[in-house]
């Protein structure tokens, strides 16, 4: 899949180390907002910490054409977000299903232990959409 990038070396934010890429899908998230006439739609709450994310996703056959998503959270559910609509671009449906909340974190290249929830968060939304998705008959789309 991707392979993560070096961790940044020094701490940010009382001692939380981030890699320069969630530091970066952070401070600039690609593809954020709404899509209309998206093909299909799928969101994620995190019970606990209160975090959603929403992703919309375009196809075309069975390949993502184009993902945008909606994340009301911390930084790294920002991130993580951002990072997925990226990976998912250009990607077979049935290639989604490999994509798990720890390989998500692993290209990330990490997170704290108490923000793994992000990763979880992001891939339970995306596979939520997938799954809209192959559930709307063949001449259906989910329109939004």
């Amino acid at each position: 899949m991707l392979s993560p990038r070096r961790r940044s070396p020094e701490p940010r934010r009382g001692g939380l180390v981030y890699s320069d890429i969630v530091i970066d899908h952070f401070r600039a998230p690609r593809n954020v907002g709404m899509m209309r006439d998206a093909d299909a739609v799928g969101e994620s709450e995190d019970p606990v910490c209160g975090d959603l994310a929403r992703f919309y996703l375009r196809v075309d056959g069975d390949r993502v054409r184009e993902a945008r998503f909606q994340t009301y959270g911390c930084g790294p559910s920002i991130a993580a977000s951002s990072f997925a609509t990226e990976l998912v671009r250009g990607r077979r449906l049935d290639e989604l299903d490999a994509v798990t909340p720890e390989r998500l974190t692993a290209a990330l290249g990490g997170l704290p232990e108490h923000r793994r929830h992000a990763a979880s968060l992001v891939v339970d939304a995306l596979r939520a959409a997938v799954a809209r998705y192959r559930a709307a008959p063949a001449h259906e789309v989910n329109r939004v």
